[in-house]
């Protein structure tokens, strides 16, 4: 039965596969075609579609590069680095990035960050998971909407922080699935991500002995609270000198 199982898990995730790939390599084909085949005749048509073609191999190289993580990830052939994290600072880093991109898009963004105790990690990879679930957001909210950052400690044992978001929300019966590689809430072609992005974060963070959930109103919006355990035997005092964040490494 548990073989059964996995070949039939192992069968979706080559469909799942196949599926993304063959939008962006059909879109390849033909504007390739159209510039071999004298279709697109004039220079403005053939720059056109050479942009078109390198915008969706750019698109093919991301999902290749995220599936390869991903399945690093679960094999267990990436090894979290143990490190004290001032995740203070580095949510601050966030805000900062995000919310000139924020603006560009017309967009509200808050941060409201607790003094936090440092956790132990991997500060890149910790980076990813937030840079993810705000680059999520700004996906998915219309001009004129909000993004909020909240950061807080609970008890000496966790902190948490939440984004979110007032985005149309998600409804009800997707929740559950969320997390799942390839899943998309919107699959209107409007959107580009592959959905490898929020299934990665998940990994990330339950390797460092967290968790992450959703919740979702629709109409609302939309918030992602990431759970994660602190060592409360690190002073502020061993914490390593302050670091610049890019907080470049985005969803799909």
């Amino acid at each position: 039965m548990q073989s059964d199982h996995k070949q039939q898990a192992l069968r979706d995730f080559v469909a799942d596969v196949s599926h993304e790939l063959r939008s962006p390599l059909t879109s390849i084909k033909g504007f390739a075609q159209a510039i071999l085949d004298g279709t697109a005749k004039d220079k403005k048509a053939q720059l056109k579609a050479a942009s078109v073609i390198e915008d969706e191999a750019k698109r093919v190289i991301r999902l290749v590069d995220e599936l390869l993580e991903l399945s690093r990830m679960e094999s267990g052939q990436i090894q979290m680095a143990q490190g004290p994290v001032d995740t203070e600072e580095l949510l601050q880093h966030c805000h900062e990035i995000f919310m000139m991109r924020a603006e560009e898009k017309d967009l509200q963004m808050a941060a409201d960050i607790k003094p936090l105790s440092p956790v132990i990690g991997d500060i890149d990879r910790l980076e990813q998971v937030f840079s993810n679930l705000l680059d999520n957001a700004l996906k998915h909210i219309p001009a004129g909407g909000k993004i909020s950052i909240a950061a807080q400690q609970p008890s000496a044992d966790f902190i948490e922080i939440t984004v979110s978001d007032t985005s149309p929300g998600i409804p009800p019966e997707q929740l559950p699935h969320v997390f799942k590689r390839f899943y998309r809430v919107d699959t209107s072609a409007a959107k580009t991500g592959i959905g490898l992005g929020l299934a990665i974060a998940r990994k990330i963070v339950r390797a460092h002995g967290g968790d992450i959930k959703v919740n979702s109103i629709l109409g609302e919006g939309t918030e992602f609270i990431v759970r994660l355990p602190v060592n409360v035997n690190i002073s502020r005092e061993w914490m390593p000198e302050p670091r610049r964040y890019s907080c470049s490494r985005l969803s799909l």
